[in-house]
């Protein structure tokens, strides 16, 4: 296959078009001429066939008609004539030449022996559906309204009628015919009856043979009839018994055609004055009540001879195809092949360096103008030659530059303190990272180099690495992300990466620059404790301290009262009792202000109060300080909390988004949810306010706090706008991620 396409390549152009153009004419006119040949056989068999069973269809109708007919007149013949003869006896009977019954069973004894054919008979039936007169005695008197021919035969009385019957003995329901006469004295329907089967004799074949005989399909094709025994009915020009007719290939096809009955058939048949067997289609089909198969015939040659015609037709184009080519070839050769074969010798020419080659311009066709090109072509090939050489130069000098730039990237990458890493975006191949990633994760560069980086234990969890790759593959850089990586002895450290997206060898890779700061984590978590503990500290010298010296200044005031109020009364002594009481008053407030002030710095002490006391405080103090109802809804399965450091921050969280919503959403109404089961705690935190856009709010301190008191105890802090206006803030835990860790761990583990 390969040394015929090179074959085919190195033909020179004047074989190309001819060959090319002749071959493409001649398959299209081959393609289009096979379809067309397709189309026209495929319509002249379906026309023929649609014909041929027409005509096969308008046999049977007719051959049923004209037998139908028959029997008709047959059955209306004995039918009237019987009315005639109950009439005459009934005559008999008002003459009084005997009596009714005499006269009913005579008309029975003249009914009953008359027999319809080989099965047939006459009986009566009354207006309400009763055999009246039946040859059968166990039918006669019985209602045989269930019957839908019985209801028809009353309501016509008179007429023809046909209708499916069988008898007790009898397997299958047969066709049957019965023609009525009604005799009204009696209320007699007197019917003849019998199976249309035995009226074969009565069909007079004369009275469409001739019709049959007309019929033509083709020039020479024609209709006939047979029975299944093979005895031809109707036929042009044959008589007698077929049945072991045999075609040229030695097929039995009337045998073939009598046992199939239905169907269509060809087969070879050689008719009088025929030189030679001509093959045949014949459409044929079964009349089962007169066992006769109709048939309608054409010959195969005379079918296809419009096909024959178009075949001829299409080799007559093919032929004139050629001829045409042939001239078009000789002109094509003397006014395209011979000038591009001196423009070829031309390119040589320049090819070898002589640029001062020129095409003469003899016209101003295709050639003509390829020639002109040629010419500027050598024109500015001249003049590129000389800025090559400039160029060259140049490029020398740009490439110096470059490998100097490279070599100041190179040192830059290594020396840069934090961890510098590159990876390829597309299967997140490391194909460089300097000393400082290598010390903060504890990987050699071997262990690095052409590994996936997504398939090491790196990033924790991993669904962290595939969004970081996401991301810069759809050109968003990344800036200061904080992720949890391991290093290569599995230890988990915390770190913090800016990516983005460079192109490095043509490949589009991630630069990505990260720090740990897993001490500096920690150093935040010890300042949380240590101002926690200092909180509570404060708190407990408040509670324990100054607030029982509160409270004996006022008892003491009290008694001072009691006291001034006993003395003797004058004028002095009544304005000291109400300084008293003024005095009295600013303490019990001092008193009131300090416990706030006392709860406010330890919020949560799980031994002494629940975390949903806590928020039921929150929520009293916001309604009572700044007269905005403010709603705790509970749904707890199991106590939220067990630690009391992992309550005093989600505690100080609700604390900052209730305040937000109070100083910032203007809002009227805020709902705090707290929900916990065997698995997650939720807490929920919604305003009726304002509102805020999250993605440009997001950065000041108060939320970057409340995210930073999320992570330290392992949870997801998210901010979503309310349908009805207003800001939601949704804390969600999972237990696993706080239950029984230690508080600087518990954002961590990887499934949190």
């Amino acid at each position: 296959m390969t040394t015929l396409s090179q074959w085919i390549k190195n033909l020179n152009i004047r074989t190309k078009l001819l060959g090319g153009h002749t071959l493409v004419i001649v398959l299209a006119v081959l393609a289009g001429g096979g379809i067309i040949i397709t189309r026209v056989q495929t319509t002249i068999e379906t026309h023929i066939e649609s014909e041929l069973t027409n005509a096969t269809a308008g046999i049977r109708h007719m051959v049923r008609t004209a037998a139908a007919t028959s029997i008709k007149n047959h059955l209306r013949a004995v039918a009237e004539k019987n009315l005639e003869i109950v009439q005459a006896v009934y005559q008999e009977f008002e003459h009084g030449n005997i009596t009714e019954p005499q006269a009913k069973d005579l008309c029975r004894k003249i009914l009953f022996s008359q027999s319809i054919g080989r099965t047939g008979y006459i009986f009566c039936a009354s207006s309400q559906g009763i055999a009246a007169e039946h040859p059968n005695p166990g039918v006669t008197g019985k209602r045989f309204m269930d019957r839908s021919f019985v209801r028809e035969m009353i309501r016509q009385k008179t007429g023809y009628l046909e209708y499916e019957w069988k008898n007790p003995e009898e397997d299958v329901m047969k066709p049957k015919a019965m023609y009525m006469s009604y005799f009204a004295p009696w209320d007699w329907i007197i019917a003849v009856s019998t199976y249309r089967e035995e009226f074969r004799h009565l069909i007079d074949i004369s009275d469409f043979r001739k019709s049959i005989l007309n019929m033509r399909f083709g020039k020479t094709g024609y209709a006939y009839i047979h029975d299944s025994a093979g005895n031809l009915i109707v036929h042009p020009f044959m008589t007698g018994n077929y049945f072991d007719a045999q075609d040229r290939d030695g097929w039995f096809f009337v045998r073939d055609m009598c046992e199939k009955k239905n169907g269509k058939a060809v087969y070879s048949w050689k008719n009088p004055g025929d030189a030679a067997p001509r093959e045949k289609l014949v459409i044929f089909n079964h009349i089962p009540e007169y066992d006769w198969i109709v048939a309608s015939a054409s010959y195969l040659d005379e079918i296809y001879a419009p096909l024959n015609t178009v075949k001829s037709i299409v080799m007559g184009i093919v032929a004139l195809i050629f001829l045409l080519i042939t001239g078009s070839y000789l002109w094509v050769n003397r006014s395209v092949i011979i000038p591009l074969q001196s423009l070829m010798k031309r390119f040589d020419q320049g090819a070898s360096g002589d640029f001062s080659v020129r095409m003469p311009v003899s016209a101003t066709d295709e050639i003509g103008q390829l020639a002109g090109y040629f010419n500027r072509f050598m024109d500015k090939l001249d003049v590129f030659r000389s800025n090559l050489e400039s160029e060259i130069r140049m490029r020398k000098k740009n490439e110096q530059a470059l490998r100097l730039s490279e070599e100041m990237f190179s040192r830059a990458f290594r020396s840069n303190p934090a961890g510098m890493c590159i990876a390829v975006l597309a299967d997140s191949r490391v194909i460089n990272a300097n000393d400082s990633f290598l010390n903060i994760t504890g990987y050699t560069l071997m262990d690095l180099l052409g590994k996936e980086i997504l398939t090491l234990d790196f990033f924790s969890p991993r669904e962290e690495g595939r969004w970081l790759f996401t991301e810069i593959r759809e050109r968003r850089p990344v800036k200061n992300k904080e992720i949890v990586f391991r290093t290569l002895s599995g230890e988990r450290r915390q770190g913090i990466i800016s990516a983005e997206r460079v192109m490095v060898w043509g490949e589009a890779c991630l630069l990505a620059a990260m720090a740990d700061v897993t001490e500096a984590r920690r150093l935040e978590q010890e300042i949380l404790k240590i101002g926690f503990r200092e909180r509570q500290n404060i708190a407990l010298s408040l509670h324990d301290d100054l607030c029982p010296q509160l409270i004996g200044i006022e008892v003491m005031v009290k008694m001072l009262h009691r006291h001034l109020e006993n003395a003797p009364a004058h004028n002095s002594l009544t304005e000291e009792i109400g300084r008293t009481e003024k005095i009295r008053a600013v303490v019990q407030d001092a008193i009131h202000k300090t416990r706030t002030l006392s709860r406010g710095l330890e919020p949560v002490n799980l031994s002494d109060r629940g975390f949903d006391v806590s928020l039921a405080s929150l929520a009293d103090y916001v309604q009572e300080v700044f007269a905005i109802p403010c709603f705790l809804d509970l749904h707890l399965a199991e106590p939220p909390f067990t630690d009391d450091t992992d309550a005093t921050h989600a505690y100080y969280i609700v604390h900052e988004a209730v305040h937000n919503a109070v100083k910032h959403a203007q809002t009227t109404r805020i709902d705090i949810v707290l929900s916990s089961d065997s698995e997650t705690v939720c807490i929920t935190v919604s305003d009726n306010g304002q509102g805020f856009d999250v993605s440009t709010q997001t950065q000041g301190m108060g939320i970057r706090i409340m995210t930073f008191r999320a992570d330290r105890i392992g949870g997801t802090l998210s901010f979503a706008p309310v349908s009805t206006g207003g800001t939601r803030v949704i804390l969600n835990l999972a237990r696993s991620c706080f239950d029984g860790v230690p508080d600087h761990e518990k954002n961590r583990d990887s499934h949190c």
